[in-house]
């Protein structure tokens, strides 16, 4: 019984990290994405 309780807790801290790990991604891919609209902006303006 314990080692099904080791088991579940194991998954529920492993789901846990595995979805801060990949939300810290798409912030970072979100951040890039800003930041070339941001450069292609400046490019028209400088026109």
């Amino acid at each position: 019984m314990t080692e099904l309780l080791w088991f579940i807790v194991g998954l529920f801290i492993g789901g846990i990290v595995a979805v801060l790990v990949l939300c810290c991604l798409q912030i970072n891919r979100i951040s890039k994405h800003e930041a070339e609209i941001r450069c292609l902006k400046s490019q028209l303006n400088n026109k």
